[in-house]
């Protein structure tokens, strides 16, 4: 299917066998926007969404599970995988990918092929979703920005969700969870905003102690004003008449207390699984490594199945084909602590040459140049024992 017939506008009116599946059930509309008007969310998704940008999608052949995968640089996915489409590189591909997840818990990527040839993949925003039966093949019909429809063929889409439990497709859309705390935050926001706002309207109370008349207490007010509350009486000292008595009104917001506050923080962080460290980036390595393992590596592990499933087919996988998210440039390991694990574990034989590189930052040397030689080392053996010591120190 080219990008012709993936964007052609779908017609008002349709053929009587389209009919859809359950349309309580199979019906979604993305957030309204209202989620990203607090800071503290916007604050997490784009924490989340910059960690896993930095993974590298790669085409991989993986015939050995005990032995490390053969990199593709030369085909049509690798290619794609590189730049994924004429607005964006991978780093954007990924965060779009990731933000959209986190936030909809709903995300579509089209691939666009030119006859066999992958040219293109394309992350779907889209405002709802129907999914339809025609004749026994799931068609997904999105509607995006200036109300345009479009129809795609659900088996071509790349399709992650989260919150995978209530429907038998789809993520769960609903922000029921986070709206208890996002009522909070936003009423504390507004409590000094307003308590701002009313401190520079209303700053005290002139009371007449005789009846005057309505003018005359108007031109009282604006004369007393002028003499006592203009920035000009640098002294400090009000001069009041023994007509008028003025009290002073002290305006402070309602602050909600500190432990309320990081109650409702506290939620709204363990929906998406991080803390404050890892948004403000004053984590240490043990801090990242539990929201790599419990956050980012998922996700990692859940596009590569995703995408594997639907660039690939049956054979191809069966030949060893995949797409591999490398987390090289994600995961948070200072230079100190790898060199412990190398120190550690060179004499016992348990990783490859390109898994210390990868400890260190550096690109896999490949089986072809020693990079699947597992080292150990030398004075674990004695010189009469006569074996052969494949890639020792």
């Amino acid at each position: 299917m080219s990008i012709k017939d993936l964007f052609k506008r779908a017609k008002e009116k349709t053929t009587s066998n389209v009919q859809p599946i359950c349309t309580k059930t199979w019906q979604y509309y993305s957030w309204n926007g209202k989620l990203f008007e607090q800071d503290l969310i916007v604050a997490c998704i784009d924490a989340l969404a910059r960690n896993i940008a930095k993974t590298e999608l790669r085409a991989v052949r993986r015939v050995n599970p005990e032995e490390a995968a053969v990199v593709d640089t030369s085909s049509d996915i690798a290619k794609v995988l590189k730049r994924p489409n004429p607005y964006m590189t991978q780093y954007d591909f990924m965060y779009k990918i990731a933000s959209l997840y986190f936030a909809t818990n709903n995300v579509f990527i089209y691939p666009e092929y030119d006859g066999t040839h992958l040219v293109n993949l394309w992350p779907i925003n889209y405002e709802t979703f129907n999914l339809y039966d025609v004749k026994g093949i799931k068609i997904a019909k999105f509607r995006v920005n200036y109300c345009h429809e479009y129809t795609i063929p659900y088996s071509q889409l790349i399709h992650l969700r989260n919150h995978f439990f209530a429907d038998d497709l789809f993520g769960d859309t609903s922000t029921k969870p986070l709206n208890p705390a996002l009522e909070l935050l936003n009423a504390q926001n507004q409590g000094i905003i307003n308590g701002i706002k009313n401190s520079a309207l209303i700053r005290g109370i002139l009371r007449t102690t005789q009846v005057i008349k309505r003018e005359d207490l108007e031109e009282a007010k604006k004369q007393f004003i002028e003499d006592n509350l203009r920035a000009s009486n640098s002294g400090g000292v009000m001069a009041i008449d023994g007509k008028f008595e003025y009290k002073d009104i002290e305006s402070k917001p309602y602050i909600v207390d500190a432990a309320t506050m990081k109650e409702a923080k506290d939620k709204i962080f363990n929906i998406y699984g991080v803390n404050e460290k890892f948004i403000q980036n004053t984590y240490s390595s043990e801090e990242y490594e539990a929201i790599y393992e419990g956050k980012l590596e998922p996700f990692a592990i859940m596009i590569s199945q995703a995408m594997s499933s639907i660039l690939f087919t049956d054979r191809e996988r069966g030949f060893g084909n995949e797409i591999e998210a490398s987390m090289n440039r994600v995961k948070y390991q200072s230079t100190k602590a790898a060199v412990s694990v190398i120190n550690a574990t060179r004499e016992l034989g348990l990783f490859r040459r390109d898994e210390y590189r990868e400890m260190l930052g550096y690109p896999p040397l490949g089986p072809e140049n020693g990079g699947n030689d597992i080292l150990i080392a030398t004075n674990n053996y004695s010189a009469d024992e006569g074996e052969e010591n494949n890639g020792e120190y």
